[in-house]
């Protein structure tokens, strides 16, 4: 579904894909405007939606529970990090693939999650060095948890 079709359907309305997928646009838009700290937030939030299509796909789509039961448990997971230790662990423990994932943790969620904080929590303000490596970052992450929408994001200051 094009950018446009997307954009017309209410927030609530649209599917894990995409969120991600316009969330991602709108970090890129905040980059190459230079709101360096908006654009982290937002890449942070498209990180934490890969951790949902990670969790619905494993729940829902292997295992058929019901999604308003999904729901509920990625809303109390809460963050990025709070779904990454409280379901996707689990999940990946399960599928065994937690070693492939155990170092998304403290290479790359911990270090998105202290500049995504310092922006919401201590109203820091973040440069464009800091807005680089958040979408680096997130990218990662969700090549990791949602590989088939990663394929279709790319990183604002390449090309």
């Amino acid at each position: 579904m094009g950018d446009s079709k997307i954009a017309k359907i209410p927030y609530d309305e649209r599917t894990d894909d995409q969120k991600l997928a316009s969330n991602w646009k709108k970090a890129a838009g905040q980059f190459e405007r230079e709101e360096w700290s908006a654009s982290v937030v937002r890449v942070a939030t498209s990180a934490e939606i890969s951790a949902n299509i990670y969790i619905r796909h494993f729940l829902i789509d292997r295992y058929a529970l019901p999604s308003s039961y999904v729901d509920e448990l990625l809303f109390s997971a809460n963050g990025l990090e709070g779904k990454f230790n409280k379901l996707v662990r689990p999940a990946a423990q399960h599928l065994g693939t937690w070693n492939d994932l155990r170092r998304l943790k403290t290479s790359k969620i911990e270090v998105l999650h202290k500049h995504r904080n310092g922006v919401v929590h201590a109203g820091k303000f973040k440069s464009k060095a800091d807005a680089k490596s958040a979408f680096a970052l997130s990218l990662a992450i969700i090549t990791a948890l949602a590989p088939d929408q990663a394929v279709h994001l790319r990183l604002p200051y390449e090309g």
